[in-house]
């Protein structure tokens, strides 16, 4: 009886290749079907969602800047005409821009909605932010029609006028704040939504591909079958090997033992263990004097880099060290400074930041994403540094087995400043000699900040944006309006007080009181102030900001500030 005829192993391979090839037909099919939805989805998000999200957050900051302009315009003292006309200028220009953000929001909103690739209960999402829109639009010409009153009255010589007008800003502080803020989050929560179906499908495509990868498997299976054992004898050796390497021993050069694709595999796997064994001793050795973190990114994408951040910037600094290390022999000198950047380093690398020089006694540290997440580089910041003062109490029950003083031993504070904001982060120096480092106005700012905690007799001192951004997890308390040297804009500083929910209630009646009396000293109520401030001190006879503020409030009351004082005080001195 005949069996039929027989299978070959070449028929058995075309066969095994036609089902893969269905099979690939099927998955391509079904994905290109997914990929379409997706692609209907990201295409509503780039179309619609993320300029409107732009366009909202462009109006936010535009009214806020024709606000600020006006009222800087309010200040100027004498009246300067081509000030002035500069000013009118820049206010048309900003009002021009708000009115053309607005056209061009209300257009992609009406096409949003008739736009099918939505769902039902999208548009009505939609239907309900151009419901708001309208709102806000009603309010912008109100709006710009207050700038316009004021800068009129302000142009022919009303200025009292003109301030009384500006007053009419205060209406619209509803719509330009909480309510555009609120049009903000259902964008956000119309995108997010949007981007959580998109990653749904995404996980599909991964179950197809996850099913592809085993029918290659399948296939790898049946060919490795049939072929030679002295290949497969190559492969699995590789195999060790890069499990080796992966585990993190030490691995040998492969034997190359043929000429084809399987020898130059292996040829390019010793190249690889070499220059892995390159990388980790470059790191083994310059991770003494640059973060490893910092060496395993400048490997990874080349030395030559420097970009424009937002970060966070740290400096401290030794109060009285001069005096101190005039009290010790060199060696406990350095045993002191030893012991101290240990700790700080340690808390400072625990809170994922980074070391960036010590000067001296001095210790300057920074944040940056995206080792600390999102804008949390500015509280990770605030909490290294109350870390770190916590760890001095520790520290200075050392003192005397770390300087060897054991009767009188020195007292170890430090004085901290953080700001945040915008600086160069990156490889800079000459071609011979480079350093990574901060560069920026920011770090000038943090450097100032520290240094003006003695004036304060603080500790710990914020700029206005760091306690912007890290006031979810620290308490603080606004110490005053400042120009630090070598800068002419005004920042509002801040002393940290501790983290969100552990502080005492006494200190918390003393921030309150603080409070109103730097309220009524901007106010130039100098009797009210110093009653505040000289409650401050009754709470807390150590106090010294109430205590900087009763001699400076003692000092206006003798001599009066001019008409036009803002409130701001200058500092001159580094």
């Amino acid at each position: 009886m005949s069996l039929g005829p027989q299978m070959t192993i070449r028929k058995k391979i075309f066969l095994l290749a036609g089902i893969l090839l269905a099979l690939f037909g099927v998955v391509v099919g079904v994905l290109a079907i997914v990929q379409k939805l997706d692609s209907d989805q990201i295409g509503n998000i780039a179309e619609y969602e993320l300029p409107l999200t732009r366009l909202v957050a462009e109006l936010d900051v535009d009214t806020d800047r024709y606000e600020l302009g006006i009222l800087r315009a309010l200040r100027l003292d004498p009246l300067n005409p081509p000030e002035l006309a500069a000013a009118i200028a820049a206010k048309n220009d900003v009002g021009n821009e708000l009115r053309a953000d607005v056209d061009t929001a209300t257009t992609l909103l009406a096409k949003a909605i008739q736009d099918p690739g939505y769902r039902a209960s999208e548009r009505v999402e939609l239907a309900r932010i151009e419901g708001s829109f309208k709102y806000l639009t009603r309010s912008l010409e109100g709006f710009l029609a207050t700038g316009e009153q004021t800068m009129a009255d302000l142009a022919e010589g009303r200025r009292e006028d003109a301030r009384t007008a500006s007053l009419g800003f205060a209406k619209y502080a509803q719509a330009f704040g909480p309510d555009l803020s609120e049009i903000r989050r259902n964008l956000a929560g119309l995108t997010d939504r949007a981007t959580r179906n998109v990653l749904a499908r995404q996980r599909l495509n991964s179950y197809l591909s996850f099913g592809l990868f085993l029918a290659a498997c399948g296939l790898g299976l049946g060919i490795s079958a049939v072929g030679s054992a002295r290949v497969v004898g190559a492969l699995r050796q590789l195999v060790v090997r890069t499990r080796a390497i992966e585990a993190g021993t030490d691995s040998e050069p492969l034997s190359i033992r043929t000429r084809d694709e399987v020898g130059e595999l292996a040829l390019s796997f010793n190249r690889m263990v070499e220059e892995l064994r390159t990388r980790e001793r470059i790191k083994d050795t310059f991770g003494k004097f640059v973060d490893p973190r910092i060496v395993t990114r400048l490997i990874g994408s080349g030395a030559e880099q420097a970009e424009r951040r937002t970060l966070t910037i740290f400096f401290s600094d030794i109060k009285g060290f001069s005096g101190i290390s005039e009290q010790l022999t060199a060696s406990a000198v350095v045993n002191l400074l030893n012991s101290y950047f240990g700790t700080v380093a340690e808390i400072i690398h625990a809170h994922r930041g980074f070391i960036d020089k010590y000067i001296g006694d001095a210790v300057m540290a920074f944040w940056v994403s995206p080792f600390s997440a999102g804008d949390d580089h500015a509280s990770d910041a605030c909490l290294a540094a109350l870390a770190q003062q916590e760890a001095m109490i520790l520290l200075r029950a050392q003192l005397p087995e770390i300087t060897g003083m054991r009767r009188n031993p020195p007292e170890l504070a430090i004085r901290m400043g953080i700001a945040t904001g915008e600086a160069v982060v990156g490889t800079i120096g000459s071609d011979s000699s480079r350093t990574y480092t901060v560069i920026g106005d920011t770090v000038n700012l943090a450097s100032r900040l520290e240094s003006i905690n003695k004036l304060y007799g603080t500790s710990l001192i914020l700029s206005e944006e760091t306690y912007r951004t890290a006031q979810h997890v620290i308490e603080a308390r606004e110490l005053d309006l400042v120009t630090v040297a070598g800068k002419t804009e005004p920042v509002r500083i801040y002393e940290a007080m501790g983290r969100v929910g552990e502080i005492a209630p006494e200190r918390i009646a003393l921030r309150e009181m603080f409070a109103n009396g730097l309220d009524a000293y901007r106010r130039q109520d100098w009797d009210e102030a110093q009653r505040c401030f000289e409650s401050c001190q009754l709470s807390d006879a150590e106090d010294g900001p109430s205590r900087l503020f009763v001699g400076r409030v003692s000092l206006l009351r003798n001599t009066p500030p001019p008409a036009d004082w803002d409130g701001v005080w200058h500092f001159k001195e580094k």
